[in-house]
C-alpha cells in the first residue's frame, strides 16, 4: 500500500509540473513572465526578432502596408497622417500583451484649409504578432485594418478599400538592416477578391528610413506603387514624406505622417 501510495503522489506531482509547464509556455508565449519581471523597472522587454531592434520607432507600416512588427506591451503609438485637400487621419493604437495591438483610427476630411470639415466614422484596427521569426522562416502577423482612403458619400464606401483582414511575413535579407513585407488581405468576403502587397525599407543609422511597396496587387490599372522617406529626429518619433500612386493612372499623392511611439 505504501508503495501504491508513493508512485501515486509521484504521479499527481508529474501532472502538476507539466500543468504549470504549459502555463508557463503560454505566458512566455504573451511576455507576461517579462512584464511580472520587469514591471518595477518600466522597461521594455527584450525583443526576440532582430530586424526589430534597428527601427527605432517600430515601423508597423511603410507607407500604407503593414509590416509583421508590433508595440510591446504596455506601448502606445500616435499617428496622424496628413493627406489631400487638408485631410488628417488620426490613429492610436496600445500594446495590450507583448504580442497583441488594438487601435482605431478617425478620419476628417478638409480638417487644414478653409472648406467646411468632415467626420467619418471611426474604424478599428488589431493586429497580433503570431511568430517572431528565425534564420530561415519569416516573422508573421495577421490582423484587421477597417480604415480605407478617400471617402465617397454617394457610396457610403471608401473609393480605395479598406484592408480588412490580412497576413503579413516579414524577415531581414542580404545585408542588416534591409527587410522584406510581403503578405495578402481580403476586405469583403462576400466578393472573395483577395488581394496582395510587398515592400522593402532599409534603415540607415537609426536616424533615416527608405522605404517602398506595390500594393494593391490584383488588377493591373488599381496596382498602386508608392514610397517614402522616414526621418527619426529621436527613437521614438518619425516624420514620413511619401509619394503613392507613381506612374499610376489616378493623380499621384503626397502625404505627410508623424508617428510617435511611447510606453506607459
Amino acid at each position: 500500500m505504501l508503495s501504491a501510495a508513493l508512485c501515486m503522489h509521484a504521479n499527481l506531482r508529474a501532472e502538476g509540473d507539466s500543468g504549470k509547464t504549459s502555463k508557463s509556455k503560454w505566458r512566455e508565449y504573451f511576455g507576461m513572465d517579462k512584464r511580472d519581471k520587469e514591471k518595477p523597472k518600466k522597461t521594455r522587454p527584450e525583443r526576440t526578432h532582430s530586424a526589430e531592434d534597428a527601427n527605432p520607432e517600430g515601423m508597423l507600416d511603410l507607407v500604407d502596408i503593414p509590416t509583421a512588427n508590433v508595440l510591446d506591451y504596455g506601448g502606445y503609438r500616435l499617428n496622424f497622417r496628413l493627406y489631400s485637400k487638408g485631410g488628417v487621419q488620426s490613429h492610436i493604437s496600445f500594446g495590450v500583451f507583448q504580442r497583441l495591438n488594438i487601435g482605431a483610427t478617425w478620419d476628417m476630411e478638409q480638417l487644414l484649409g478653409s472648406e467646411e470639415a468632415k467626420t467619418v466614422a471611426p474604424t478599428l484596427n488589431v493586429k497580433f504578432k503570431v511568430y517572431d521569426g528565425a534564420d530561415i522562416l519569416p516573422a508573421i502577423a495577421v490582423g484587421y485594418d477597417g480604415q480605407g482612403r478617400f471617402f465617397n458619400r454617394d457610396k457610403d464606401e471608401y473609393d480605395e478599400r479598406e484592408r480588412g483582414l490580412y497576413a503579413a511575413f516579414a524577415r531581414e535579407i542580404f545585408f542588416p538592416n534591409f527587410n522584406i513585407t510581403a503578405g495578402a488581405n481580403i476586405a469583403k468576403f462576400k466578393d472573395g477578391e483577395v488581394y496582395g502587397f510587398t515592400g522593402l525599407s532599409y534603415t540607415i543609422e537609426e536616424k533615416v528610413a527608405l522605404f517602398t511597396e506595390y500594393d494593391n496587387i490584383r488588377k493591373g490599372p488599381n496596382n498602386r506603387f508608392n514610397a517614402g522617406i522616414r526621418f527619426f529626429p529621436i527613437p521614438s518619433l518619425g516624420i514620413d514624406f511619401a509619394v503613392r500612386r507613381i506612374g499610376s493612372i489616378y493623380d499621384k499623392e503626397r502625404i505627410v505622417r508623424i508617428n510617435y511611439v511611447g510606453t506607459f
